[in-house]
């Protein structure tokens, strides 16, 4: 009988491990061979299969081979790995892996926070950022006696102007009162509706306005006068309390308010001062106050309520709508459907937006309805929406098995009030080269880097601001690094928990 040859173990590794198949996780079943005794490292963007390959594969199969040399009294003492999916691997030696963890939890870390960025753009925008009245558009910034004289010599320029300041008139004062004060202090004309009117005159009308204008000086705008005009808005300013008006004297002539405040004269919206807290969604002063700055709530998520719209209402598309509990809601909207000529046999992913619209919301919204309003919507007989029926709910919410029923549909949402941006609305009102903080936040490191470098370019034409160079080169450089050690493809406001920590 011929010998076997008695199979040993090689005296030495083999030059690689060999892996074939793998396809743990969200690996693409490829084949790789990864020499031994030479550093390799794997890199690639979050989500790119890094853990899964170095992790998930290699050191679970390698830890698992290793255990599986000892006895069954030893291996107890050993976590269980699973073995990858993949076709087979050979030549790996046994494994050790320090693995490094995500441990960040809140969502309130971005990545803007965690490099800092964000603090070095609060400061660029309390600095930088320029007001628009969300209404109109206009840009708000305060004015100055400079300001308003500069823009009468560029639009009035050799013309007869007034520069006037406004005086509220309290409710029961009288013309008599007013006009005696007035003249006695120096001041002979005011503007009424557009009108000059002489104080040292009776005045006829049955009624003063509640604001007048009074006039400061009348001066034409050339450059002889140049010093005078600015005297008299540097008066006007002070004696209306930051508020002037340059009016011209011809009806054709342009006239303007200005505001020392951050303020549009001429709708009167005003913004509170630009300051770096205005700008943090982590500060109760900048945070959008319905979501508190996180960018999204939990509430129902009315999605959740229709989960299959290839039903239709008769055949019981309305989750909630179905069992004891939503039999009479059922009813009601069946009996609404009817009165409004609305199909109910009919797909819900069919019906109009309209028809979808109101059967969510009902015939009238039910937002800031109080308990008994909605008790009382609920007896009229009129649709109140699967949004109504919620709001009913949460009035029972004390009730544990309401909370249950209501935990069904609840998920997290964007923020309507803010729109997931975090940040209240009066923060939106600032601008820097037309784009808002959240604006920013969304574009990609790769995207910021030109939109910086023009910014840095345009800086450098003012005169010099060491604080503001300071905060520009300080996020010019950390945007920079971030690109060049591969993550130009993050956003700041990428919260850092969804960041692989592989």
């Amino acid at each position: 009988m011929p010998k076997v040859a008695k199979k040993t173990a090689p005296k030495s590794p083999g030059q690689a491990i060999l892996l074939r198949g793998c396809r743990q996780h969200n690996l693409q079943g490829f084949d790789l061979d990864i020499p031994l005794g030479k550093l390799t490292v794997v890199t690639g963007p979050s989500g790119s299969g890094k853990s899964s390959l170095a992790f998930h594969t290699l050191y679970a199969e390698g830890q698992r081979r290793y255990v599986e040399t000892f006895s069954p009294y030893v291996r107890q003492f050993f976590d269980r790995m699973d073995k990858p999916a993949v076709d087979h691997i050979d030549g790996i030696p046994p494994a050790i892996a320090i693995e490094q963890k995500n441990h960040v939890r809140t969502t309130r870390s971005t990545v803007g926070t965690l490099t800092e960025i964000n603090d070095y753009l609060k400061l660029l925008f309390a600095r930088l950022a320029i007001g628009y009245d969300p209404n109109t558009g206009e840009t708000i910034q305060p004015d100055s006696p400079d300001s308003a004289a500069a823009w009468a010599v560029g639009n009035l320029a050799g013309k007869p102007v007034l520069v006037t300041f406004p005086i509220p008139i309290p409710p029961d004062a009288k013309a008599e009162e007013i006009f005696p004060f007035l003249n006695s202090q120096g001041y002979l004309r005011i503007l009424m509706d557009g009108q000059i009117v002489r104080t040292d005159e009776s005045w006829t009308a049955a009624s003063i306005p509640r604001v007048i204008h009074v006039v400061q000086d009348r001066v034409s705008v050339t450059p002889e006068n140049q010093q005078r005009l600015l005297e008299a808005l540097e008066a006007a300013f002070t004696l209306g309390k930051g508020h002037a008006t340059i009016q011209g004297t011809d009806a054709e002539v342009v006239s303007r308010p200005f505001s020392t405040s951050w303020t549009n004269p001429r709708t009167g919206f005003t913004l509170r001062p630009p300051t770096a807290a205005l700008f943090s969604f982590n500060s109760p002063l900048g945070a959008c106050p319905k979501c508190r700055g996180f960018g999204r709530i939990i509430g129902i998520d009315l999605e959740k309520t229709i989960p299959d719209k290839s039903l239709s209402i008769a055949e019981g598309a309305i989750k909630p709508f179905q069992g004891e509990r939503g039999d009479e809601c059922q009813r009601d909207l069946v009996k609404n459907c009817r009165e409004r000529g609305i199909d109910i046999k009919c797909p819900v992913e069919d019906l109009s937006e309209d028809e979808q619209e109101w059967i969510y919301y009902g015939d009238r919204r039910t937002d800031n309805l109080s308990p008994e309003e909605l008790e009382e919507l609920w007896q009229s007989g009129d649709w109140y929406g699967i949004k109504g029926f919620f709001d009913w709910m949460e009035t029972k919410a004390y009730k544990m098995h309401v909370r249950v029923f209501l935990s069904r549909y609840r998920s997290y949402t964007t923020c309507s009030a803010c729109r997931g941006k975090r940040l209240q609305p009066e923060s939106l009102c600032f601008k820097v080269n037309q784009k808002t903080l959240p604006e920013l936040w969304a574009m990609s490191i790769g995207d910021l880097l030109p939109w910086f470098s023009e910014l840095k370019a345009e800086i450098s034409t003012r005169p010099s601001d060491p604080t503001l160079d300071l905060v520009v080169t300080e996020i010019f450089s950390r945007l920079t690094y971030l690109d060049q050690v591969g993550l130009g493809y993050l956003t700041l406001d990428r919260t850092t928990r969804t960041l692989s920590g592989g």
